[in-house]
């Protein structure tokens, strides 16, 4: 999940970098043709409604940037809370207790050898554990 989490971030972070890099320079480009094709002492409009179409692709491509630096700084968090993020440990194994055996079995301590039911977990005499 943390690598997961870090690569996505990463993934953004450079797609909203670029994007962010090419709407910057689409809206600069297109100011720039329309400072130099609508100045009052520059040639005459090509067509009608040209200027207005350039400030207004130039518009729509600074939002483009100003949205695609919204993505860059979403994939700045991520990169980092993928980067600090700590891995889940596992859930540690349960301990099985041996099968049950039939009532009234015996068996010997691992320690004190004294005769004991199979189904006590301590000795009664020493207290050692035997399974």
């Amino acid at each position: 999940m943390k690598v997961a989490i870090f690569v996505l971030g990463l993934v953004l972070l450079f797609v909203g970098l670029l994007g962010a890099a090419y709407g910057w320079l689409a809206a600069s480009s297109l100011e720039t043709a329309h400072a130099f094709t609508c100045s009052p002492s520059g040639p005459p409009e090509p067509y009608p409604g040209w200027c207005a179409s350039l400030l207004s692709s130039a518009s729509s491509y600074r939002t483009l940037a100003f949205g695609m630096v919204a993505i860059f700084v979403i994939g700045v968090v991520l990169s980092v809370a993928g980067a600090v993020m700590q891995e889940v440990p596992s859930a540690p194994a349960m301990m099985v207790p041996p099968p049950v055996p039939p009532p009234g079995a015996l068996q010997a301590c691992k320690n004190c050898g004294r005769s004991m039911p199979s189904t006590d977990r301590f000795c009664p005499s020493c207290g050692t554990p035997q399974w």
